[in-house]
């Protein structure tokens, strides 16, 4: 009895327990229902702005930890053409001046062999472009501009977690999100990832809002975003994929009949498939699986993606999402009832990143998985909100929920989470060396590596000259001839002599060598390293390392001098 009340407890003890009880039920309910959606929580701008902070400075962080500020755009062979295309296309912004784009890129790449605008969509290099005029080329600036997209995905994440949970826990999703050592490879490189992962993650959140919703505004949101996507890269395709698993797992099939998808449809077809069809041929000739889609690799490739797919969280957050996706998706279609717009479309994310890939033989690497991220991070929190209800422990909900938040945590920690290491490999101080050379400056070299040398040294000298004035020469495509990936090769020499008499031929005052490691060892860098050992043409000028104890190699600046009369 409490005071003269007439409420029959003896103790304030079972009015706990009751309300515990309850809160467990209404938990309960939200999850098994298929109309689960807590819906936005509403909260200051303020609050948004610190979270996005909070965010960006973790993801800086993290790149520090990495040395992604003093490491050359070696962590990817893509990145050095990332950089390049991107100055290319900044100075072209920048001088106005009244050539045509391919003109200007003809001209670059005669200085600077490593522009890849055609084998990719240019959003990413515009957008690179434009942070470049507003802030500068330095390594600084586009490590920071990936960490800041990197930051928007994770606020992205955030913002959709917060219709899923409770803000706490949304925040907590966010913060994983970029903690993820898949997540963390890319916001350490010059890659279109980053930028990738977040259009295609919106797309995906504005096609959940259409089909809770059914009105025009978010489909177009939906258009837009799955436009930007393919703009950014050919795989946000995969967006395609999306609307019909959708549709199947929510029984919406009357939206067929309204405009807003066909419309939608149209706006995609506008936007990107003339640039799809214009760069076709370029976009196969990256493809490593074969040269068109087969039953071997595609099966081949759905087993392989899977284990890329469970490696990203590790084992015990896998068992958390798989857990959530069966909540959420396969016990309401099991029961044969329709699954709530937003887990369906999520699902739907994570089935179409995986098929998509499967299917287009571009070859099989874990980069691909990275675009399922965010919707996994999702379920993954679902899952364990809805197993630290069912622990069978006599403390609080609270305590249930700060007990399994910190033992997946553990898991994480120990088994999943690392920080990638960015190597430094001394191509920045050989550019640096040939940029302050007076002979050099001008001068028409030539650059040979068995492994990403060339591309390092191409961006380092785009870097510190972005209007050029050294001729580079890449060994790869004046020596020998080597297709993308390197599976045919062809020395265009047989002799070092003859090799010289090209390099004559075309003015070479300077060549760049490294002794990296690598798997390939053409036969041109052999006859390179021949000419070097034994003609008396080549004197060394300078020679550079990472400048640790265990150096990875060295970068090697040799002048060619004028053949004896």
């Amino acid at each position: 009895m409490i005071g003269n009340g007439c409420i029959g407890f003896s103790d304030l003890s079972e009015i706990n327990m009751i309300l515990e009880n309850e809160l467990h039920v209404v938990t309960e309910k939200r999850i098994d229902e298929t109309s689960f959606v807590l819906g936005p929580h509403r909260t200051s701008p303020r609050i948004h702005l610190a979270v996005f902070f909070a965010f960006l400075s973790a993801v800086v962080l993290l790149q520090l930890a990495s040395g992604a500020y003093h490491a050359e755009f070696g962590g990817y062979p893509d990145e050095p053409a990332h950089y390049v295309t991107s100055v290319m296309v900044r100075n072209y912004i920048a001088g106005l001046k009244p050539v045509s784009p391919m003109q200007f890129a003809r001209d670059y790449y005669q200085h600077y062999p490593k522009v890849a605008l055609g084998h990719w969509p240019p959003l990413f290099y515009l957008f690179q472009a434009v942070w470049m005029l507003l802030f500068s080329i330095s390594r600084a600036a586009v490590r920071l501009q990936i960490a800041f997209t990197s930051a928007l995905l994770a606020f992205a994440v955030y913002s959709e977690a917060r219709r899923w949970m409770k803000p706490v826990a949304a925040f907590f999703a966010g913060l994983l999100t970029v903690c993820l050592p898949l997540v963390q490879t890319y916001s350490d490189q010059e890659m279109a990832e980053s930028l990738l992962v977040l259009t295609c993650f919106l797309a995906a959140v504005f096609f959940a809002r259409y089909m809770e919703t059914e009105q025009w505004r978010p489909c177009l949101l939906f258009a837009l975003f799955f436009s930007l996507a393919v703009l950014t890269k050919g795989s946000g395709w995969l967006l395609a994929l999306v609307p019909p698993i959708t549709l199947l797992l929510t029984r919406k099939f009357n939206l067929l009949r309204r405009p807003q998808l066909w419309v939608a449809a149209a706006i995609v077809t506008v936007l990107c498939l003339p640039w799809q069809f214009m760069t076709m041929r370029l976009v196969e000739q990256g493809w490593t699986g074969g040269e068109k889609p087969s039953l071997d690799y595609t099966v081949s490739a759905l087993g392989e993606f899977l284990v890329i797919l469970e490696q990203i969280g590790g084992p015990a957050l896998t068992v958390l999402t798989l857990l959530g996706i069966g909540l959420l998706v396969v016990k309401p279609a099991v029961r044969r009832v329709s699954v709530s717009p937003g887990p369906a479309t999520m699902f739907s994310f994570i089935i179409a990143v995986w098929l998509f890939h499967s299917l287009v033989p571009a070859g099989v690497e874990n980069r691909k998985m990275v675009i399922a991220a965010p919707a996994l991070v999702l379920f993954l929190f679902v899952g364990g909100e809805w197993f630290a209800g069912r622990l069978p422990l006599p403390q609080s909900l609270n305590w249930r929920y700060f007990l399994t938040a910190s033992v997946a945590a553990l898991s994480f920690f120990l088994t999943t989470f690392q920080i990638p290491r960015d190597e430094h490999y001394g191509y920045d101080e050989a550019a640096r060396f040939i940029c302050n050379q007076p002979s050099l400056r001008s001068a028409t070299l030539l650059v040979s590596s068995g492994s990403i040398g060339e591309g390092l040294l191409i961006s380092e000298m785009a870097m510190l000259q972005p209007y050029p004035r050294c001729t580079i020469l890449r060994a790869t495509k004046t020596l020998a001839h080597v297709n993308w990936d390197a599976s045919s090769y062809r020395c265009l020499f047989s002799s070092p002599s003859q090799l010289l008499q090209y390099l004559d031929s075309h003015g070479v005052t300077a060549v760049a060598v490294d002794n990296f490691s690598s798997a390939d060892r053409f036969d041109h860098i052999r006859l390179l390293q021949e000419a070097i050992d034994h003609s008396a043409r080549f004197r060394l000028l300078g020679q550079f390392s990472n400048g640790s104890a265990h150096p990875l190699g060295s970068v090697l600046i040799y002048k060619l001098l004028p053949p004896t009369p």
